[in-house]
Parts: C-alpha cells; structure tokens; sequence
C-alpha cells in the first residue's frame, strides 16, 4: 500500500444534459470539494456497480488500484446527488490516468467521502496528485428511501468505532450500500469501508464500523440503494 500527501484542484464543469425530463441542478459554486485529500493505492473491490475501496473483505473481483479519497461538502440549502470525477497526474502535472465518476446523495450543508477509483482499474505508481471535478449536483423530486440515524461514535483504544440504524423507509425489500468514513486528527480521510445490507421494508437495523488505529472521527450514511 502506497500513500501520499497531494495537492488537489478544484475544476468546475457543466453537467451533462440529461435525456427526458429536464433535471433540476445545483449550482456547482455550492459543492466544495475538501483539499485535505488521500491518494492510495490498494486493493479495490470489484463487484457490479461497486468500485468503492473494499479494505477488510476478501473479494473475488478485486484488484489492486489506485485511488483517490476525497471529501465535498454540499454549501446549498437542499439536497442533492453530486457527482465527481476527474484525473490522476503526476509530479509535473500531466495526466496519466482518469478517475471512475462517482455520485452520492449529500444532505444540505453535509459532507461525503467520495472514492474515486482509476477508471482503468490500474495501479498508477507514477501519480503524485488529481484534479477533482465536479460535474453535476442533481436535486431529486424526493430524498433518499433509506437514511442513518442514531449515530454514535466513540474510541476504542485508539480506534474510532461508529454505530447507527439503517431505516428503510420504502414499502419495499431493499438493498443498501452503507459507507463509513475514517479520518485521522489532521482530517485526512484514512478508509471508506462499506456494508451491502438487505432490509425489509419499514425495517431498521444496526450497523458498526471499526476505523483503523490511529482515526479519530467516523461517519455513516448511505450509498446506493436497489428495491
């Protein structure tokens, strides 16, 4: 495993036109995407529609990337699925590689881990830093079914732990995508670990995550979701 401090910048680009009815957006000087990043390069799972670091699961479809983990806060007064992406470059600058788009639903005045993996799925030993673009910021007509709350978070010798409920609030049987996020005291993020649990409808259930040595805050909140 690989890791180095970098430089991140921020670059603003239009969201591409959606087909059908118009979406409502954001407007992207809202969405601040955090500098205090970590660029890694460590084994990733590989599962449909799952290219998010997986660090503590043995994963068939996994591989060893490289990939960046960063933090946006949603400055607006609503929610909304913003979107990231953008591309690996080395100590002069220049691109080397692209990073895998990623959306999460990011509550007004909220912020998110995001895990942006090499859209390859290539070790990149040569990156030094990215440049992180936001690139949509979606209002839906309705909020997420499924939602954290309860959370709490506390040290266990050195280790922060979080524990919550998952709430499912659809009328249907689900599956969740449930996403802690580590940092260290400087406000690095560390590791973005993740649950797939399956939820019956108007259940709630406990979830816990372990953060590694050394962390010292820790989140939950909910990634995708399939009814």
């Amino acid at each position: 495993m690989r890791v180095r401090a970098w430089v991140i910048c921020l670059v603003v680009a239009a969201l591409a036109a959606c087909k059908g009815k118009p979406a409502r957006n954001l407007d992207l000087d809202r969405i601040r995407v955090i500098s205090n990043a970590t660029l890694r390069t460590d084994q990733v799972s590989g599962g449909p529609g799952m290219p998010v670091p997986k660090l503590d699961a043995k994963d068939p479809y996994a591989t060893t990337t490289t990939f960046v983990l960063v933090d946006a806060e949603n400055g607006a007064g609503e929610g909304a699925y913003v979107t990231l992406g953008g591309e690996l470059t080395d100590d002069r600058g220049e691109v080397i590689g692209r990073l895998k788009p990623q959306s999460l639903w990011v509550p007004a005045g909220e912020r998110r881990l995001f895990a942006l993996v090499d859209d390859e799925r290539k070790e990149r030993p040569a990156s030094t830093s990215a440049r992180i673009v936001v690139r949509g910021a979606l209002v839906p007509d309705s909020p997420p079914r499924a939602r954290i709350e309860q959370l709490h978070v506390f040290d266990d010798h050195g280790k922060t732990v979080v524990q919550a409920n998952l709430v499912n609030d659809a009328d249907r049987i689900g599956k969740v995508v449930v996403i802690s996020a580590f940092h260290d005291q400087t406000g690095r993020p560390m590791t973005r670990p993740f649950q797939i649990v399956e939820i019956d409808r108007n259940q709630t259930k406990p979830v816990q995550f372990v953060g590694p040595p050394g962390s010292k805050t820790g989140t939950i909140f909910v990634g995708d979701a399939a009814y």
